[in-house]
């Protein structure tokens, strides 16, 4: 059997297999990966031209050789059973066939037998409904609807459909397996009552010789070996050291020139699976781009992938292959800066049974976007499924009303036309009143006490950067330069410096430093642990010494003695840098002329240090560094509370990180330590228990016993005394050991540039921000560095399974940023701005509670209305046809932007880009309608509707006389408004030809 990783992802493996399938075998596929097996069934058969029969039940297997299909694709959770129960039966599906006779009841009480429920809306999975003679039935697939149709007793057309497509299929037969064969047995009591029967495993390659079996994943099931004895191959989720790495990659597209570029310039042309061809064609052909294949797909699942690695076993398969999840991305249009409810919407991708919220309804699951014909009127709806089976559809242009739930997994579907929603709103509302009156004190008094401007120093400024021993970055420039803006206003900074592990981010903290120490003023840098703290210290000495800057390090380290003679020069301005930890926040401190505060990693303070850090901050500059920011400080500098400056471009010659997950395995680790050994580097073993250290590290000596290299092994953990630890870490970096055994002391900051290895020990107790700063401790001066993620678990459950996966699969560098907004994803809402004792922001979900946020913070302020989202519920067709989107992901992308459009002029330019002269009476209203939104939000209309021989205008709620002239001097010229109050005009429909002609008409445009 050989193992390959580095595979890409479920797109790129079946191309893989498809180059390998080769004899006439029949071929099997075992995977415990929902992504795969999900995409295996939506696309499976488009790349591997060949019919796929999904095997549910064990028994099936034993039909295989009395089958004419080549191949088949198993869940290898069937194999789960309860323990010394070992049966064959085949007795837990359901198969239906054309032409049957069998009474319709019949087959919906066999429905319930295997765990089906009534549900008329079929918005899970093993669900069904009945209308009439025809009975449709979810499975286990979401997306595919069965439909079996009776004429009298006789089952006469069964039909299969793609909900999403739409695209439909006749079939002879069909077989719906049980419920619970399907299940994955997450808990551990689950997995001590059922586990993988190992004996069937080991029988399949006797009992079918004429099946060969392919491994997907499963890398984390105890029976890997047992399935590796009898595969052809293995494609691994993880790197080991027995697998070849492929190179399969995600190809770095991010906009149209780059798309265009990359199509110019890669010899290997791209091939393009698209959902809407028309669209990629009309763009190559603007672009002068021939010979390009494209193959009209209609799934959304397809997945871009590129081929970085020649490999000649894996023949005639595309290097680059490009689909709609790049391009849906790159062809949205270009997004303006908006607020961090909008942007973190955008962020998220809406799909079809997920969770939303609608501002005025509540909490519903998106099923689909539909279309509607009422009348001659033909509009695009949002379906959205309440409790009790209600539905609401949402017309597509009202896209903005309606926002991802981001919260709890448990969440409960709000009932329409109750009252819960609006108490729901009423006591979010009570709750952000008390936190924007917080978040506004804090930032008046930040106001109210004059921050200094920093002076310009170019040439001075010119002179230190000239001295950087490396070459800048563009994104440190950037950096450089917006922290100098934030520094020379008059207003205190407070800026977030995001960027990954070894990206430079020290560097501008001391071009910053520079600046203060020019213009006068002294710096605190401070840090959550005294090893960092020296790190620092040694950095800042080395680079600043040098242009007459005075630095100290003030920690628990300093003697008595030293300590009072740092504190009473930082009185008298004799040092201008003090570096050390929550040790500067002691009531024993001051400061002479304190201007900057650096804070390093801030969310590894503890709470009393972090109330300590507010106080001393009023008035001075703040500049926050982080490696991973962690979703509360992130969600901060994303909603504009601080300004964000990110480090995305890795410096030159650093390489990213080789992580390998494995089982604690002796052998494996031995391996990786002799290696690194050999070439003269050094190995970082973190044992995040003190308990056990000790042992640990005879066993360690015992096993590398026998090494050419002979291990030197030296333990730090957090009992020791700060100069104990101090000085182990300095004999380990001046190479008196090649072994480092420690707890997480060393996760922040401090650089090994010697150690290339690091084995972290039981990872999965770890969160992703840890496993990340660990991991980039090694590979700092340029040399390939290895991480091994060893656990000793016999099992891990899914989030520790999902934790190592994304830590490994995020090793290029710069994932810093994406890991935390995938640790946002995984932890919720919780830790946003530090509220989760409350919980108001799972009940609304996160995006529309930054949305009140937001409001209620801009009606405090009294700065600026409350946008206004005028409803126009005319009768107007507006459909933008599919052609002028690449996916659906596209379209609704499209509508949720528009709503950050505020002005007619953007507006126009984009109805110029659709139409491109060409006349399209769907997209002229649509853009009609948006121009109204605008305009008519501006003077406080909060819905325009036609009611009997009149167009009534509702104004918003308090609207005034004064500004109700306003509205009238600009639109009642000839058009014979009715003021009926304040709030609401009336108009005689009579005098416009239709609804199209009154909007026109009442904003001049005619």
């Amino acid at each position: 059997m050989k193992s390959y990783s580095q595979t890409g992802n479920p797109t790129s493996r079946l191309f893989l297999l498809k180059s390998l399938f080769a004899g006439l075998n029949k071929k099997c596929i075992l995977t415990d990966s929902a992504d795969d097996l999900g995409a295996i069934r939506d696309f499976g058969e488009t790349i591997l031209d060949k019919k796929i029969t999904e095997i549910c039940s064990v028994g099936e297997f034993f039909l295989l050789p009395h089958s004419e299909n080549a191949i088949f694709v198993a869940d290898i959770n069937i194999f789960r059973t309860e323990k010394n129960l070992y049966h064959f039966e085949h007795k837990e599906n359901l198969k239906i066939e054309r032409g049957n006779t069998r009474k319709i009841d019949e087959i919906i009480e066999q429905l319930l037998e295997n765990g089906f429920e009534y549900d008329p809306s079929l918005g899970d999975t093993f669900t069904y409904q009945k209308t009439g003679s025809i009975l449709s039935v979810i499975g286990n697939t979401i997306n595919i609807m069965y439909q079996i149709e009776w004429f009298d007793s006789e089952i006469d057309a069964i039909l299969m459909q793609n909900r999403i497509s739409q695209e439909r299929k006749f079939l002879n037969e069909i077989t719906f397996s049980k419920k619970n064969s399907q299940k994955f047995f997450h808990e551990k009591n689950d997995e001590e009552k059922y586990s993988i029967n190992v004996e069937i495993l080991e029988s399949l390659p006797k009992i079918l010789p004429e099946v060969d079996f392919y491994i997907l994943g499963c890398d984390f099931l105890q029976e890997i070996s047992v399935l590796q004895k009898f595969a052809i191959l293995h494609f691994s989720e993880i790197n080991t050291l027995e697998n070849e790495k492929i190179g399969v990659e995600f190809p770095e597209i991010k906009n149209i020139h780059e798309l265009i570029a990359n199509i110019s310039n890669n010899k290997n042309t791209p091939i393009f699976y698209t959902r809407n061809p028309k669209t990629l064609e009309n763009f190559l052909e603007n672009n002068s781009l021939k010979n390009i294949t494209i193959i009209h797909s209609n799934s959304r699942k397809i997945e871009s992938f590129e081929f970085k690695n020649d490999n000649k076993i894996f023949k005639n398969i595309p290097k680059l292959l490009i689909a709609d999840d790049i391009l849906g991305k790159i062809f949205v249009k270009s997004r303006k800066s908006g607020s961090v409810a909008k942007n973190l919407d955008l962020l998220i991708s809406l799909s079809p049974g997920d969770f939303v919220v609608h501002r005025d309804h509540g909490i519903a699951k998106f099923h689909a976007i539909v279309k509607k014909q009422m009348g001659d009127l033909e509009r695009e709806y949002l379906e959205l499924h309440y409790a009790d089976n209600d539905k609401l559809f949402v017309p597509i242009t009202e896209i903005f009303r309606i926002s991802k739930y981001l919260g709890e997994n448990d969440v409960t579907l709000t009932r329409l036309g109750g009252k819960e929603w609006e108490k729901t709103l009423t006591k979010t509302d009570e709750e952000l009143q008390k936190i924007a009156e917080n978040i506004l004190e804090t930032n008046a008094r930040r106001q109210m006490v004059q921050g200094r401007a920093f002076g310009r120093f170019e040439e001075e400024e010119q002179i230190f950067r000239d001295n950087f021993p490396y070459e800048y970055t563009d994104d440190q420039l950037r950096g450089i330069f917006e922290v100098f803006a934030d520094m020379e206003a008059e207003t205190p900074m407070d800026r977030l410096l995001s960027g990954d592990v070894g990206f430079g981010k020290t560097e501008i903290a001391m071009n910053a430093s520079y600046k203060a120490f020019l213009s006068g003023a002294q710096v605190a840098v401070i840090s959550p642990l005294v090893v960092l703290a020296m790190e620092h210290y040694e950095s800042f000495v080395e680079r600043l010494g040098k242009f007459g800057v005075k630095i100290a390090l003030l920690s628990r380290m300093n003697s008595p003695k030293e300590t009072q003679e740092i504190l009473e020069k930082m009185k008298t301005g004799e040092i201008n840098i003090v570096i050390g930890t929550h040790r500067l926040l002691s009531e024993d401190v001051k400061w002479k002329k304190l201007g900057l505060l650096i804070i390093d990693e801030e969310h590894k303070f503890g709470v009393m240090h972090k109330e300590k850090i507010k106080k001393i901050r009023t008035g001075i500059d703040i500049l926050s560094l982080s490696a991973t920011p962690i979703p509360r400080s992130l969600n901060l500098a994303l909603s504009g509370l601080r300004k964000i400056s990110l480090l995305t471009t890795p410096p030159k010659k650093k390489k990213p990180i080789e992580t390998i997950i494995t089982n604690w395995n002796e052998n494996i680790i031995q391996t990786g330590i002799e290696r690194e050994l050999a070439r003269g580097g050094q190995v970082i073993i973190v044992h995040n228990r003190i308990k056990g250290i000790e042992s640990l590290k005879q066993e360690l000596e015992e096993m590398l016993s026998e090494s050419q290299n002979k291990a030197q092994i030296i333990v730090t953990h957090g009992r020791m005394n700060g100069d104990e630890i101090e000085e182990r870490i300095h004999d380990f970096k001046e190479k008196k050991y090649n072994i480092l055994l420690t707890t997480t002391i060393i996760e922040n900051g401090v650089n090994f540039l010697s150690a290339n290895t690091i084995v972290i020990i039981d990872p999965e107790e770890f969160g992703l921000a840890s496993l990340h700063q660990l991991r980039g401790r090694v590979g700092r001066r340029g040399d390939q560095g290895y991480c091994y993620l060893a656990y000793r678990k016999i099992s891990l459950n899914p989030d520790e399974k999902n934790r190592l996966i994304t830590i490994a699969n995020n090793n290029h560098l710069g994932a810093g940023f994406e890991i935390a907004m995938r640790d946002m994803e995984i932890r919720g809402a919780g830790d946003i701005l530090g509220i989760k004792q409350s919980g108001k922001s799972k009940d609304v979900g996160l995006p529309l509670y930054f949305r009140m946020l937001e409001e209620k913070i801009a009606e405090l302020k009294h700065e600026k209305q409350i946008k206004i989202f005028t409803k126009i519920e005319l009768d107007l067709s507006y459909i933008i046809p599919n052609e002028f989107f690449i996916s659906e992901l596209d379209k609704l992308n499209f509508f949720r932007e528009v709503e950050n459009i505020d002005n007619i002029s953007e507006l126009e330019a984009l109805e110029n880009e659709f139409l491109q002269d060409e006349r399209n009476e769907h997209i002229e209203n649509l853009f009609l309608l948006l121009k109204a939104r605008i305009i008519f939000g501006a003077f406080g209309i909060e819905k325009i509707s036609k009611n009997g021989n009149f167009y009534v205008l509702d104004f918003k709620k308090g609207h005034t006389i004064y500004e109700l002239k306003n509205f009238l001097d600009a639109f009642d010229k000839g058009k014979n408004m009715i003021v009926v109050s304040p709030e609401k005009i009336r108009i005689d429909a009579k005098n416009f030809q239709n609804s199209r002609d009154f909007l026109q008409n009442i904003l001049n445009e005619k």
